[in-house]
């Protein structure tokens, strides 16, 4: 497989998505380093508009603390408009990590992925059970993860939302699916990633 240029990064919260995301992007820039990343995260986001003491952002917070979904209407909003601001080539990396968390959102990146003739997209769906899920996260510490409701809501959401994108993208042939353990070792799974990626 040719190393793609378009990767969807998925999993649970606290799988190391996340830590896996900045290894991947460190083996692109080690391999060229002026290669152009468009990294889309709608967490740093929200957690921005958040801070900014928007009308918007109080509703935003509500949801996030309550381990709701953000309404599509809006994260399909500023996704279009991140697209739009800052893809610049044909040969920029795009990185999408915590986008899609829906069906609708699936719908809104597929017929953005074609406008831009971005076909060839990976997902990557890096795979930790609940039990390590609830485990990390009780560890991380963070206020919204302490609170063990908003945390089994996190995880029902996953479960009855997220579940039915990752099976959308398995079957659809237009997308090449790769399925990554993501407990044990840090950089045995960046490994494991990477050999997928370059095989």
């Amino acid at each position: 497989m040719q190393t793609p240029k378009t990767l969807i990064i998925m999993g649970r919260s606290g799988s190391g998505k996340g830590t896996q995301i900045n290894l991947i992007k460190n083996y692109y820039l080690s391999q060229n380093n002026e290669q152009d990343i468009f990294h889309f995260e709608p967490g740093n986001i929200f957690r921005k508009i958040v801070g900014s003491g928007h009308f918007t952002g109080d509703k935003i917070k509500e949801a996030t603390d309550a381990g709701k979904l953000v309404p599509d209407f809006i994260t399909n909003g500023l996704f279009t408009s991140d697209m739009v601001h800052n893809l610049n080539s044909d040969e920029q990396l795009l990185i999408f990590d915590g986008y899609p968390r829906s069906i609708d959102q699936v719908k809104m990146l597929d017929r953005v992925l074609k406008y831009f003739n971005r076909d060839s997209a990976v997902i990557i769906h890096v795979e930790v059970s609940e039990e390590e899920v609830r485990n990390r996260l009780t560890a991380r510490g963070r206020t919204d993860d302490a609170d063990m409701r908003a945390l089994n809501t996190r995880i029902d959401f996953y479960n009855e939302s997220v579940l039915p994108t990752i099976d959308f993208y398995k079957e659809h042939p237009e997308y090449t699916f790769i399925n990554i353990n993501g407990e044990g070792d840090v950089d045995d799974i960046h490994d494991n990633i990477i050999e997928a990626l370059t095989k």
